[in-house]
């Protein structure tokens, strides 16, 4: 399985986690409903456009896919320097949201995303901003095959079997996790 802490991108995770805050009333969201859209946001990424949005590791859990790092990001906090940090307020009452000091208030302002990134985003937004975080439970436990149930505990989802959710190609998948690999390596000689 790949090391995902190279691939994690907190910038882009913070500034994706923003655009679904400036969409959303009162600029908080559902803990749960936000790591549903993140979810479905990185799965869109590699579906559009072949490479991660977020970068994080995928893992199967009760309530359904989630991106593991994110998690861990807004149940623990991060180091307080970290750019998370500058943009989000401590979790309340199973929400997060914008930090009353930050200094971003508009899409316009999320200068770590790419078009493309913003694309998808948008994309996932206008399909599910509407739903509840349960609504999007049941969806995901119904469109994201590579989901499976791990009772209390919790599975890794391989790339691979989101690749075959998506409908790669084995040589294509394949392909993708070479880059993805190649993409690992190159970043722990930068770290």
């Amino acid at each position: 399985m790949m090391d995902n802490i190279f691939l994690f991108n907190e910038k882009k995770l913070t500034e994706a986690t923003m655009f679904f805050l400036l969409k959303s009333p009162h600029h908080t969201i559902n803990i749960l409903k936000l790591m549903k859209l993140l979810y479905l946001s990185e799965r869109k990424s590699f579906e559009k456009f072949y490479v991660p949005l977020i970068g994080d590791s995928l893992v199967s859990m009760k309530n359904g896919p989630v991106l593991s790092l994110t998690l861990d990001r807004i149940n623990s906090g991060s180091d307080k320097k970290s750019y998370w940090n500058n943009y989000i307020a401590d979790r309340k009452n199973h929400n997060i949201s914008i930090r009353a000091d930050s200094e971003i208030h508009s899409i316009d302002q999320l200068n770590e995303l790419s078009g493309n990134d913003l694309a998808v985003l948008t994309e996932i937004f206008d399909l599910f901003g509407n739903k509840t975080q349960w609504e999007l439970v049941d969806y995901t436990h119904d469109h994201c095959s590579e989901w499976r149930d791990p009772g209390s505990s919790m599975y890794p989802i391989e790339y691979k079997d989101l690749f075959k959710a998506l409908n790669f190609s084995d040589d294509f998948s394949n392909q993708i996790i070479t880059k993805l690999e190649e993409q690992v390596e190159l970043n722990k000689l930068n770290n």
